[in-house]
C-alpha cells in the first residue's frame, strides 16, 4: 500500500516514466544498464554477440566452425583459445584476407574485450558472411571464465573453394 503512495504522489510524467520501465523490465526487454548485445539478421545471415558459455558450445558441436583470434600477434602469444585461427584484425590487410575465407561456414571472433572482434564482425556481415558470432567481453572475459588459455600453433586459416 505504501508504494502505490508514493507513486501516486509523483508527477505525471515521471509516474509514466515509472511504469514504462517497470513493464520493460517485467517483460525481459532490454533495459539501460543492461548487457548489450549486437545481433543483425539479413534473410539466413545472423551477426551477434554470444558468451563464452555458447562459444564453448559452438566449438563442441560445430564442427566447420571456424574460430579467429583477431588481435595483435603479441597478444596471441601471451595464450589464445586452443583451436583458433590468427588474423589481426590492425593490419592493413586485414578486409582482404578475411574476404578469402568461406562464406557460409560459421565464424566465432574474439579479440582481447570484444571491441575489435565486434568491428571485424560488422566488415564481415556486410561482405555477405552468413553466420558470425563475437565473444562478448573478449578472450579477458574467457579468461575470467576460468576457461582453458592454450599456446599451442595457430590453426590455418582455411581459404574458399
Amino acid at each position: 500500500m505504501m508504494k502505490s503512495r508514493v507513486l501516486y504522489s509523483l508527477p505525471a510524467g515521471l509516474l509514466a516514466v515509472v511504469l514504462v520501465c517497470i513493464t520493460v523490465q517485467g517483460s525481459g526487454c532490454a533495459v539501460v544498464g543492461s548487457e548489450p548485445t549486437t545481433s543483425t539478421a539479413q534473410g539466413d545471415a545472423v551477426a551477434r554477440d554470444i558468451s563464452d558459455v555458447e562459444l564453448l558450445g559452438l566449438i563442441d558441436q560445430r564442427t566447420d566452425l571456424i574460430l579467429i583470434d583477431v588481435r595483435t600477434d603479441k597478444e596471441w602469444d601471451g595464450g589464445h583459445i586452443e583451436g583458433a585461427c590468427f588474423l589481426d584484425y590492425l593490419e592493413d590487410d586485414f578486409k582482404a584476407r578475411a574476404e578469402q575465407l568461406p562464406k557460409d561456414r560459421p565464424i566465432a571472433l574474439y579479440c582481447a574485450a570484444g571491441g575489435r572482434s565486434e568491428d571485424a564482425m560488422k566488415l564481415m556481415a556486410k561482405a555477405g558472411f552468413k553466420e558470425l558470432y563475437n565473444l562478448r567481453g573478449g578472450f579477458y572475459g574467457w579468461e575470467d571464465a576460468g576457461r582453458a588459455v592454450s599456446q599451442s600453433e595457430a590453426v590455418p586459416l582455411p581459404l574458399s573453394d
